[in-house]
C-alpha cells in the first residue's frame, strides 16, 4: 500500500475549508523541522510561535468550521494558532510527547519526508544541467581513480542520471500540457502573462542558453560515456567496484555485480539518448514561444475597442431585413495579406560532416621549429645573463667590452643587455652581487654589432 506508513487523517487538513491556512503554516513549518542544525524535538511554544509567525504573512485570517464544535470560533492571532496545532496534531501531522511538564513536539519521519516532497513539488523549477553532468562526471573519475575504495559513489552518479532524465520528461511534459492550456485560451493577455510566468519563471532550464554553445553542460558526455564504458568493458574494475558495493550495502557479489551493471547502463541510456530528447523539448519550446510571440504582436498592433465597435455594428445590422452598404465604417482594410503574421523560420542545425585531421607539410614544421627557437633565442632572462658572464669571465677579475666574444644570437642579445643589467629588476641583483660594469664617455664599435659606450666588467671581491 503506499499509504501504509501515514495516519488515515493524514490528508484530512489539506482537503478542508481551511486549507489555506493550513498548507501556509505547514510550508512554514517545514523550515521549522528542517534545521538540521538543531534538534528536530521542538517544545509546544516554539512550534506554536512559528504558526503565529505564519498567520502574520496571511492576508485575511478567517475560519470556517467543518463540523460543530464546543468552543468558539477563534478571534486573535494566537487563537488561530492553537487551532491550527490541534488540527495538525489531531490529523497526523505533529506528534506531541509529554515529560513531566514539558510538552515536547516532533514529525515522524514518514510525515517529514511526505511534507519535503510536497514543499519540493511546490518549489519545483529552473533546474541547472551544468552542475548535474559536473557532479556525475566527478564520481565516475572517483570511481576510476580507486574502485575498490570510492566504487559505491557510482551508485551516486546513476541516481543523479536518473534524476536527470526524470526531470527532462517533466520539462517535456510541462512544456506540453502548458501548451495545450494557452492554445485552448482565447485570451491574449492569459496567453502572454502565462508564457512568462509558467515557462520562462517555472520549466525552463537555468542555463538552457548555453545548450547550443561551445561551453554547454553536455560538452562532458563523451568523457562520461567512456568512463561507463570502460567499466563495463574492464572486468578488474567491474570486479573491484562490484566488491566495494558488496562491503558497503552488504550483499553478495553476484548481486552486487548485477547492481553495477545495472547503474552503468542507467547512465548509458541518459547520456546516449540526450540529443534527441532535447531536440524534442526544444521543439515543443519553439512552438510555444512562436504561439506567444504571435499573440504579442496582436496584441500591440490591435487597436483599443475595436472589438466592441464591430460587435455594435454586427448588432445594428441584425435588426434590417436586408444589408445596409456600409461607407467609410473604416479607414483602412480589416483584413488584408498585411494582417498574416510572418512566422520566424526555425533555424535549423548543420548537416553533419565528417572532419579529417588536415596535414602538414615536413617544411612547415621545420619553420615553425626555427620561428620558435628563434624567439626563444631572442628572449632575455637572469639566468642567461648569468651564463653567459661566467663562460666570458672564466677566472679573470675583469674584462673589456671588445675582448668579449659573440657567437650566436643568445650571444648578441646577453652582450647587448650587460649594460642594463641595473634596470632588470628584483632577479638581477644576483648578477650585480657577483659583477659590476664601470662605463666611459667614449663609444666603441664592437665586433662591428652595435655601437655603445665604453665598459668593463669587474667581478666583485
Amino acid at each position: 500500500m503506499l499509504f501504509k506508513h501515514l495516519p488515515d487523517e493524514i490528508f484530512q487538513a489539506l482537503s478542508g475549508s481551511n486549507k489555506q491556512l493550513v498548507e501556509a503554516v505547514l510550508f512554514d513549518l517545514s523550515d521549522v523541522f528542517y534545521d538540521y542544525a538543531e534538534d528536530p524535538i521542538k517544545d509546544k511554544s516554539t512550534i506554536i510561535e512559528a504558526i503565529e509567525d505564519s498567520l502574520h504573512k496571511v492576508d485575511i485570517l478567517s475560519w470556517q468550521e467543518d463540523q460543530k464544535e464546543s468552543f468558539e470560533s477563534p478571534k486573535t492571532i494566537h487563537d488561530y494558532a492553537l487551532r491550527i496545532y490541534h488540527r495538525l496534531v489531531n490529523t497526523g501531522w505533529l506528534v506531541e510527547e509529554q515529560e513531566l511538564y514539558r510538552v515536547s513536539v516532533l514529525m515522524t519521519p514518514q510525515i517529514s519526508m511526505l511534507l519535503k516532497s510536497l514543499v519540493e513539488i511546490s518549489r519545483h523549477g529552473k533546474r541547472n544541467y551544468g552542475a548535474t553532468v559536473l557532479s556525475i562526471l566527478s564520481n565516475l573519475e572517483s570511481v576510476a581513480l580507486s574502485p575498490l575504495e570510492r566504487g559505491v559513489t557510482l551508485n551516486q552518479a546513476a541516481a543523479a542520471a536518473r534524476d536527470f532524465s526524470a526531470h527532462l520528461n517533466q520539462i517535456l511534459l510541462g512544456i506540453r500540457s502548458l501548451q495545450r492550456e494557452l492554445f485552448a485560451s482565447r485570451d491574449p493577455k492569459a496567453i502572454v502573462s502565462g508564457f512568462f510566468e509558467l515557462f520562462v519563471e517555472g520549466i525552463l532550464i537555468a542555463d538552457y542558453k548555453t545548450l547550443k554553445t561551445s561551453n554547454n553542460p553536455f560538452r562532458f558526455r563523451r568523457q562520461i560515456l567512456e568512463l561507463v564504458q570502460n567499466f563495463l568493458a574492464d572486468s578488474d574494475s567491474l570486479y573491484a567496484i562490484s566488491q566495494c558495493y558488496s562491503e558497503q550495502q552488504l550483499i553478495s557479489i553476484e548481486k552486487a555485480q548485477a547492481l553495477v551493471e545495472k547503474d552503468c547502463r542507467a547512465i548509458l541510456q541518459t547520456f546516449n539518448n540526450i540529443e534527441q530528447r532535447l531536440e524534442r523539448i526544444d521543439e515543443y519550446r519553439y512552438r510555444l514561444e512562436k504561439r506567444a510571440a504571435d499573440t504579442a504582436r496582436y496584441m500591440d498592433s490591435s487597436r483599443p475597442g475595436m472589438a466592441t465597435k464591430i460587435a455594435n455594428i454586427i448588432t445594428n445590422v441584425a435588426r434590417h431585413e436586408s444589408v445596409p452598404v456600409l461607407k467609410q465604417m473604416l479607414g483602412v482594410k480589416v483584413l488584408g495579406m498585411e494582417s498574416a503574421a510572418t512566422p520566424s523560420r526555425r533555424r535549423e542545425p548543420p548537416a553533419p560532416r565528417v572532419v579529417t585531421p588536415a596535414s602538414v607539410s615536413e617544411n612547415a614544421i621545420k619553420i615553425r621549429d626555427a620561428q620558435r627557437r628563434f624567439h626563444e633565442a631572442r628572449q632575455v632572462t637572469v639566468a642567461k645573463l648569468q651564463s653567459y658572464l661566467q663562460r666570458q669571465m672564466t677566472e679573470l677579475a675583469e674584462k673589456h667590452i671588445t675582448e668579449f666574444s659573440i657567437n650566436s644570437v643568445e650571444d648578441f642579445v646577453c652582450f647587448d643587455h650587460l649594460r642594463y643589467v641595473g634596470s632588470l629588476g628584483v632577479n638581477a641583483k644576483i648578477i650585480e652581487n657577483e659583477f659590476e660594469i664601470k662605463f666611459s664617455e667614449q663609444y666603441l664599435d664592437v665586433h662591428q654589432f652595435v655601437e655603445c659606450r665604453e665598459f668593463v666588467v669587474v667581478r666583485r671581491r
